[in-house]
């Protein structure tokens, strides 16, 4: 997710990377969807040539897949992917939780407690999925960089893009037990500075969001 101080700076490319990445992620191109070149170009005003560079990229990160014979579409989701995406999710964010939990500073806690009440507002208004993608996505990734591990940031990067894509495609069922404040209480337990309960605390939170997604797909298949 490219953000909003770099936005001068883009290139054709990123600039229609990220177009292209939005839509996906906020169900407008939906999995299955094929995307054409030549409309993508003219749906954002720009030559063949940054489409084709930001497809390139939207592939390298599991966004959009190529079929033979057909061209590019939007990533459709599997019960096998989604376990292998979330195997990953759970080893970089557990990570993260640990680091974290010893070296996080009382200004990035700050910053990251803020972030983290904004989100769980947003999302159990339940008024703005934008907003609640948006938001989510920023605090797990700022997580991340406050490790110092560029690594962990880039991969959960990739990885949180997939993740937003295959929750957008399970059931539309209305989850009843939102937590008011589920982002908030996780932060608050992963700054105890107890690495392994950080990590316990981070595992029960990714399942919390990945045992639905997976049996919504088993339904499906």
């Amino acid at each position: 997710m490219i953000r909003k101080s770099d936005q001068l700076y883009q290139t054709a490319a990123e600039k229609a990377y990220e177009a292209i990445s939005e839509k996906i992620i906020s169900g407008e191109y939906e999995p299955g969807k094929r995307l054409v070149r030549r409309q993508l170009a003219q749906e954002l005003g720009m030559s063949a040539i940054p489409i084709l560079e930001a497809m390139k990229r939207l592939e390298q990160d599991g966004l959009i897949e190529y079929r033979a014979h057909w061209g590019s579409i939007v990533t459709i989701p599997t019960i096998e992917r989604v376990m292998d995406m979330f195997t990953m999710r759970e080893a970089l964010e557990c990570q993260v939780a640990r680091i974290l939990a010893v070296k996080a500073t009382e200004e990035q806690q700050e910053q990251l407690l803020s972030l983290a009440k904004e989100l769980d507002k947003v999302r159990y208004e339940g008024t703005d999925t934008e907003a609640v993608t948006h938001l989510h996505i920023k605090l797990h990734l700022e997580m991340a960089e406050f490790t110092g591990f560029p690594s962990l940031l880039a991969g959960l990067q990739k990885n949180n893009f997939q993740w937003l894509i295959f929750n957008a495609t399970r059931s539309r069922r209305l989850r009843a037990n939102i937590q008011p404040y589920w982002h908030e209480s996780l932060l608050k337990q992963i700054f105890q500075h107890d690495p392994d309960h950080a990590e316990k605390k981070m595992r029960e939170h990714i399942y919390d969001a990945y045992n639905p997604i997976l049996e919504d797909l088993q339904q499906i298949h």
